[in-house]
């Protein structure tokens, strides 16, 4: 008896042995698809290690598999996730198919029932649609933890869910509150398609990691090719030879094709890879279609010693980026809140503007609140984008608003948010305030001249204890937010005239950048003139438009409105010569007379005498007087005083 247990236990161990020595294995998240795959195997001919676990038991499994040697594991849904997430090696996911969800659904014997159907992203995607197609009433779920599975059902039970479809957690979860459910079973082909996907990536990770032991000088290149096996990566010779790829960029060849690596690039576009070599610089975001996919391709030269040596292909999902964009706009509500411009966008000959763009990139490094003056049209949110990406780049939040153009209950919402339930109107979940938005990131207050005085002793509270309370909030939530101000006015004047708190006027003072008029920057006005145009038209006819002649009209021009102001001008040219294709001859006599335009309303003279009036008072005269006889549209005379609409108008109804 005891001879035939240790024989049992020593068969045991040689199993474990034999296992351990399997390169590919696959983790299923329920028995059943273990059962399915053992059968497959008799005929693949290709050994797999099969093991049994969802999400955390999964990945516990999976850690020790690694540990024991395997090289690519095999997984669905939630628990191929947290495998991605914590394992380096590579995941072959089963495809979840419409197929497999419509198996579940068949399951249903009352068709009339309410039906949830509720899983991961990478499980469920897609499936909204077969409510429609089948005539179901089907209410689709997602999560993205396994946390969240218990609220989710039980939000799906109060709306009247009569049958769950989903995963191996989901029906688990369901089944403990007694809720009826089915598994979304993977078919043979999906998991016969994966096992053929993970012998292909073993294939090509031995391949790349004998070519790592064969030549070291390439050791660093294919460690970036290992490490990033999201994007498809192809590297090139010097020959422009395929040297070596990754497991992604692998999956786009046709299977049973000859060798790749020495052939040709073929498949993806070669019109990037001839406009790198001609320009000599890195040929970014080119929209290339593969294999019936579109893609996004990068080509970038890789030199050595100043000479190119090869080329990195870096090709990103269109599909992956736009649900990678959902997600994050979704999950950290930054919708809009992104900053545009460099400064690299910024685009100037002039010395003393270069000089300020260079005093800018200091600011950038520094944590201290910036505070950018200068005219309407100057450019002074370029400014301020071009700090946030400079110091942050594009990961951070970059939240921008106008003081001018909210009213001051709506602007204090807006800025500090409110709780819910603060007022009547309000949200019933409550709003993030815009300081809130903007934690880890920057927030730009555009116009802070116009910014209530009521509301900016409680801006100053905030940028000086770095704290917000939402309106009919008892919460304060410490905010780490990088603060730059703009404005047109003089502030220091403001101040003294009791229109502006000193107290804030020098909390923002820290930093200050002066940004110089269009009329100050030498020969910028038609230089830029130049670029917007070519912008517009690449082929234009340059002798009609860039002369002598139209150089002097440009820049003796005042450009009171500055650069918005040329470019609204070139705007109008290019609708005067569809898009400068036709009448160039006429263009020097068109800008004449567009310069000529008047700026400034007629001259006004007023009987003052016996009238005592101060500073305040006087100027609300002349601004009454202007909008009467003034002919041109309120939004431009605003636009032309360098003030907004709204100031105005208040300044209408003093």
């Amino acid at each position: 008896m005891l001879t035939g247990l240790k024989g049992l236990y020593k068969l045991e161990a040689m199993k474990r042995k034999m296992s351990s020595l399997i390169p590919i294995a696959l983790i299923a998240p329920y028995p059943e698809m273990a059962e399915l795959a053992r059968e497959i195997c008799k005929d693949f001919e290709k050994p797999i290690a099969i093991e049994v676990g969802d999400l955390q038991e999964g990945l516990r499994k999976g850690k020790l598999l690694a540990e024991k040697g395997a090289e690519v594991i095999i997984s669905r849904g939630g628990t191929a996730k947290l495998l991605k997430e914590h394992l380096s090696i590579p995941i072959v996911e089963i495809k979840v198919t419409a197929y497999d969800i419509l198996g579940a659904l068949q399951k249903i014997k009352k068709r009339h029932q309410k039906i949830g159907i509720v899983g991961f992203e990478n499980v469920i995607y897609g499936s909204e649609k077969l409510g429609d197609l089948l005539d179901l009433d089907l209410t689709v779920f997602p999560i993205q933890r396994e946390e969240e599975v218990p609220a989710i059902l039980d939000k799906a039970h109060k709306n009247g869910i009569e049958m769950i479809i989903g995963d191996k957690i989901v029906v688990s979860q369901a089944s403990i509150f007694g809720q009826q459910s089915i598994l979304i079973e993977s078919g043979r082909e999906s998991l016969l398609q994966s096992f053929h996907g993970a012998y292909e990536i073993l294939g090509v990770v031995r391949t790349e990691a004998q070519k790592t032991k064969q030549h070291l000088d390439t050791l660093t290149q294919l460690k970036a090719v290992l490490n990033a096996v999201d994007d498809q990566m192809i590297i090139l010779d010097s020959d422009d030879r395929i040297q070596s790829c990754n497991p992604a960029a692998s999956l786009t060849f046709k299977k049973g094709e000859p060798q790749l690596f020495g052939f040709p690039l073929h498949l993806y576009p070669t019109d990037p890879l001839k406009e790198m070599k001609k320009k000599r610089a890195a040929q970014r975001n080119y929209l290339g279609n593969v294999q019936g996919k579109h893609i996004l391709l990068d080509y970038v030269p890789i030199e050595t010693d100043g000479e190119r040596t090869g080329t990195l292909i870096v090709g990103r999902s269109i599909s992956k980026l736009q649900q990678a964009e959902r997600k994050v706009r979704h999950e950290l509500h930054l919708k809009g809140h992104v900053a545009r411009y460099s400064f690299s966008d910024i685009i100037t000959e002039d010395e003393t503007f270069r000089a300020t763009i260079n005093r800018a990139k200091s600011f950038s490094s520094a944590d201290s609140t910036v505070l950018i003056i200068g005219e309407t049209g100057t450019g002074k949110e370029m400014f301020a984008q071009s700090i946030h990406n400079e110091k942050f780049g594009p990961e951070r939040p970059f939240v921008a608003i106008n003081c001018a153009t909210l009213p001051e209950p709506l602007l204090e919402s807006e800025l500090f948010g409110y709780a819910r339930g603060a007022f009547t109107g309000a949200r019933r979940e409550g709003k993030k305030g815009l300081f809130e938005l903007a934690h880890g990131g920057t927030l730009l207050l555009d116009e802070i001249s116009e910014l209530p005085i009521n509301l900016q002793s409680r801006l100053l509270r905030v940028i000086e204890e770095r704290e917000v309370q939402p309106i009919g909030d008892d919460r304060v939530l410490p905010v780490d937010v990088r603060i730059i101000a703009t404005t047109n006015r003089d502030l220091a004047k403001e101040v003294r005239e009791k229109r502006f708190r000193g107290d804030l006027f020098y909390r923002l003072n820290v930093l200050q950048l002066n940004v110089y008029p269009l009329r100050e920057r030498g020969n910028d006005a038609f230089m830029l003139f130049r670029h917007f145009i070519l912008r517009i038209n690449p082929k234009v006819q340059k002798r009609y438009l860039f002369n002598k002649e139209i150089m002097k009209l440009l820049n003796n021009y005042p450009w009171p409105g500055n650069v918005r102001e040329l470019r609204n001008l070139v705007e109008r040219l290019a609708n005067l010569t569809d898009q400068f294709n036709r009448n160039l001859q006429e263009m020097a006599k068109w800008i004449r007379e567009e310069l000529k335009k008047p700026d400034e309303v007629e001259e006004t003279t007023f009987d003052l005498k016996g009238k005592d009036l101060n500073l305040r008072e006087l100027e609300q005269v002349w601004i009454k007087k202007i909008c009467e006889s003034a002919p041109v549209k309120k939004t431009e005379l605003a636009k032309r005083l360098g003030i907004s609409r709204t100031t105005l108008w208040k300044k209408t109804k003093m």
